[in-house]
Order: C-alpha cells, then structure tokens, then sequence
C-alpha cells in the first residue's frame, strides 16, 4: 500500500505542469502524499466532498476547530456562510446571510465559552462576533472616528488577531492596508501600518491579508503578519512599532498558524498575482523563520542564507487560502477560486 500511494503522488508531481482552470476543478481521489521528513501528510479523499448538493457553498476562506473538535468553515456564501463539520465531514448544522462577502473567521474564547469573529471584506465591510450557533453579539463597522477614512467604502477587513486582554486588531487587507485596534466593546483605539509611519512600517496594497501574535515572551508579544500580495511577513510590536520583514519568494502569505513549536504558511498560489492558476502550497516555518518544508512544494533552498523563489510541485492544493492544524496534528485547508469545493483533510503521516 505504501509503494501505491508512493507511486501515485509521484505520477501526480510528474503531471504538476497541467493547470486546469479553477472552474474545472475536483481534488484528488487518491490518498496523496505531501511534505518531508517529519512534515508528511496523506490526504483523506473526499472529506466533506459529498455535501455540496445539499449545502451548496461559495469559495472557501477559512476553518477553525472548537473545544469539541468540531470545525467551523466560512465560505463566500449568502446564506449558509458557516458550515459547523465534526470530523467525519458530516454537517452538524449550517447558518449565517449576514455578510456580504465573508472573508475571515477566528474562534476565541471567553471565559466559560467560545465566540467567533467573521469579516467581511466588501465595499463596507464589518466584523461580526457571534455565538457557534450565529447569534450575532456585536457589529464594528468602519471606524470613522479614527480619522483614517473618509466614509466605510474603503474598510475591507480581511481578518481579525485576539488580544489576550480582550481587544483586538482587525486587518484591513482588502481596503486601506491598515491594522486597528479595538477594544472588547468595539471601541476604535488605535491604528498603523498602511499611510501611517514611514519605511517598513507603512503597509502597501494588498497588504496585510492573516497573521497572530508570539506570547512566547508574555512581556514582549509579537505581531506576526503575513502580506500576501508582497510576499513578505512582517513584525511588529503591539504599539505598531515595526521589527523586521522576512522575505518569502515564490509565495503568498495568507495567514500565520501555530502549531507545536512551528509556523504554517498557507500560499495561495506561487508568484502571486504573476501567476494566478497556480495550484499553491504550503510552508512550515521554524520560530526562527526558515523554511523547513513544503507541503505540495519543492524542498526549501538556501544559499548564502538567501531563501529562492519556491514554488509548488504536486497538485495536492489548488489556491490554499487558509488552514486549521487540529489537536490531533491534522491539516484542514479552505481553498479559493477551487470550483466551490469544501475543505482538504490531510492526516500526519507516522
């Protein structure tokens, strides 16, 4: 069995240069084989696949795993934007009409219970909280008080980042390139990146896209963002001074996922926008932000400590916008402009 999927992958890397269009698009029926070392992961076909007669979807955007394992995936759909899956990729229940163009979910927890954060990127876009079920607890739309903007149509949230104490930053990715912070209520605080600052600190279109912070050091969180159409990830304080910017050649950072002492990167697709029918990988990043592997992409390569342009070599993805490492190490990736099929589920391989 093992030769078989060895051979399989391998014939599929063999045929990576066929590029079908996105609307042609269907994931693998095979068990594909992805990553390296001890970053290797087999696909489990057809997860969730079979529910998109009864619960059609739009582009995938995002997943998240509650404390009870279930997965919450947000799709561009005007109805039914949240589809809660348990980890059979059977459908618990599906909910929300109250975005225009959901882009961003992002589970916290709040004391005794979970909340999630959606955005929604279009022309006057907001971040609603709402409960797992989709009562919708809070709206913050464009935050005119903050000087920035001149009315709502260029507040296109891509994501939100929690703070520990409550607040939170909320990426304007997909409008004016800037980070806002608010507090729990909602309120405008304060902002950066964007026109603000000068240098590094300033953050051109289309800029910040995902990212997370780095409590390794309680008193020096980091923000990590990740700019998806510069490939680049850039840090910074949480005052919104800038620290360094990591180049990512050949990629297309959209978000910053943590899991068990390392960084998941999912791409949307290498060299983009250059290119925009490339299926996409993945990068696994140590904390030091070298590139240790690729899932559905060539081997890293350094010289002279320079990372070079990568790029994918299996069709295993197809735009990967965003991911969920689950506790128990699996990978559920939400993917773009990919025929409006529901998430990939990989295993690890052990």
């Amino acid at each position: 069995m093992r030769h078989l999927l060895l051979l399989l992958t391998a014939l599929s890397v063999a045929a990576h240069d066929v590029h079908v269009p996105s609307a042609r698009y269907v994931p693998s029926a095979i068990p594909l084989e992805i990553g390296t070392g001890k970053f290797r992961y087999r696909l489990v076909p057809n997860w969730a696949q079979h529910n998109r007669k009864q619960y059609p979807i739009g582009n995938g955007k995002a997943v998240v795993e509650d404390r009870q394992g279930n997965m919450y995936f947000l799709n561009g759909s005007r109805k039914n934007c949240v589809i809660v899956l348990n980890k059979k990729g059977k459908v618990l229940k599906a909910w929300g009409d109250f975005a225009q163009s959901p882009h961003g979910i992002n589970i916290v927890r709040e004391g005794d219970r979970e909340v999630l954060f959606i955005s929604d990127n279009g022309k006057n876009g907001k971040i609603y909280k709402t409960t797992l079920d989709g009562e919708v607890l809070l709206t913050v739309p464009c935050p005119l008080e903050s000087g920035l903007y001149k009315d709502g149509s260029n507040f296109r949230p891509a994501g939100i980042i929690p703070i520990a104490n409550g607040d939170f930053f909320v990426l304007d990715g997909y409008g004016s390139d800037y980070i806002l912070r608010f507090n729990a209520k909602g309120k405008f605080l304060k902002a950066f990146g964007g026109k603000i600052g000068n240098g590094e600190a300033k953050l051109a279109h289309w800029g910040p896209h995902g990212g997370n912070i780095d409590r390794r050091d309680p008193k020096n969180p980091i923000l990590i963002i990740g700019l998806s159409d510069q490939q680049k990830i850039k840090r910074f304080k949480l005052d919104g001074t800038w620290i360094d910017t990591i180049p990512i050649p050949g990629g297309n950072p959209r978000d910053i996922i943590f899991h068990r002492g390392h960084i998941f990167v999912p791409h949307l697709g290498d060299d983009w926008p250059k290119s925009r029918n490339n299926p996409g990988y993945i990068s696994v990043l140590d904390y030091d932000f070298k590139v240790v592997a690729n899932l559905g992409g060539k081997p890293p390569v350094y010289r002279a400590g320079k990372l070079q342009a990568m790029e994918h070599n299996t069709h295993a993805f197809y735009h990967p916008h965003a991911l969920c490492v689950s506790r128990d190490g699996s990978l559920y990736v939400a993917q773009d402009a990919s025929n409006n099929t529901y998430p990939l589920k990989f295993v690890p391989v052990r």
